[in-house]
């Protein structure tokens, strides 16, 4: 788990004061405000960027990204890129 500085289009993002993941690519997350959690220094990434990953450090899923459906992915070309601190 990495401290995410900048968002980048990383697909699973979590909110470390509450150990949710939030599933960006999920139609429902814009209402989870991931550029608030960056600035609130909040933010972290996943290594790998997979939900497995999140859930095996201990965060739970966020009942707005997660629906039980497989969201598609984003129209632009998606990039992992996402600076991290340390």
């Amino acid at each position: 788990m990495h401290q995410i500085v900048e968002h980048e289009e990383q697909r699973y993002v979590g909110e470390s004061d509450r150990a949710i993941v939030h599933d960006t690519w999920h139609r429902d997350c814009e209402a989870c405000l991931v550029e608030d959690m960056v600035r609130r220094g909040v933010a972290v990434g996943f290594e790998p960027d997979r939900l497995d990953q999140a859930l095996w450090e201990g965060f739970e899923y966020c009942e707005h990204c997660f629906d039980r459906s497989e969201p598609l992915p984003p129209h632009r070309a998606v990039s992992s890129r996402v600076k991290a601190r340390g």
